[in-house]
């Protein structure tokens, strides 16, 4: 195997062990969600929902989340500095901005064949989004390892994605507060607060919010790293052999 073709695995293995470890921790009910009732009068009733964290979130998935983002990211380096011919200062160009890959990408292919350029030139995320390219699987990537490289490590945390209250019908219920997208901490915290009215009394009835969570990394579904190691492969897969690949090939991940 090529030191690309070892970075590329081991990156993979990495995210698939922090996935696996991700939905083990989704499915333990690592989070309690309750709620306490304010009664306003006898047509208005307050709702404070809060959650309780009961599983400690594992301290090593930074670390795990870091390690897989730079193996992916520096398997697309040793890439270009493969197909270089061992040139120096090379690097995988990952641009949003077409002008900008035009000016700097250049420099970052020395002595890559034209052919390989062209190839590159067209994983580019401007070409795919231009008006949300940041959102491409490798901008995402470089985003990301920026981050861990030259900041902190990554921050990966558990966030509301849905907030549901079953209530009977004829009933009026407001949000002051919202839950979703809420990172959640330790402890004990207040996610989200309602108030309920119902002419025909309110205090008496039957509200039950319902709450479900996902682990994120810097904000976005820790997921997002299944969809970089996809595209990553299909990079790397792409350029050394020099034509598409087979619209049903399995991705590793």
């Amino acid at each position: 195997m090529t030191s690309a073709q070892r970075k590329l695995k081991r990156g993979i293995e990495h995210v698939r062990t922090l996935l696996d470890e991700v939905r083990s921790y989704e499915k333990a009910d690592a989070y309690l969600f309750d709620s306490e009732q304010e009664i306003r009068s006898e047509t208005e009733v307050v709702y404070r929902c809060f959650a309780t964290r009961q599983v400690a979130m594992p301290l090593h998935w930074p670390l795990l989340a870091g390690e897989a983002i730079q193996n992916l990211r520096s398997a697309l380096d040793h890439l270009v500095y493969e197909k270089s011919g061992g040139k120096s200062s090379t690097s995988f160009p990952i641009f949003t901005d077409r002008k900008e890959y035009e000016e700097k990408a250049p420099g970052r292919l020395k002595g890559v064949p034209e052919e390989t350029r062209e190839q590159i030139a067209e994983f580019q995320p401007f070409r795919f989004m231009s008006e949300g390219a940041g959102h491409h699987p490798l901008a995402q990537l470089s985003s990301l390892s920026n981050r861990d490289k030259h900041r902190v490590l990554s921050t990966v945390a558990s966030a509301v994605t849905q907030e549901g209250v079953g209530i009977p019908e004829g009933v009026d219920l407001k949000w002051d507060d919202p839950a979703s997208h809420k990172e959640l901490g330790e402890g004990r915290q207040q996610i989200s607060t309602f108030v309920v009215r119902a002419e025909g009394g309110a205090k008496d009835l039957t509200v039950e919010p319902l709450f479900s969570y996902e682990v994120r990394i810097e904000r976005r579904p820790i997921g997002v790293l299944k969809g970089i190691g996809h595209e990553v492969y299909r990079v790397m897969a792409e350029v050394d052999n020099g034509r598409k690949l087979d619209p049903f090939a399995p991705f590793p991940l």
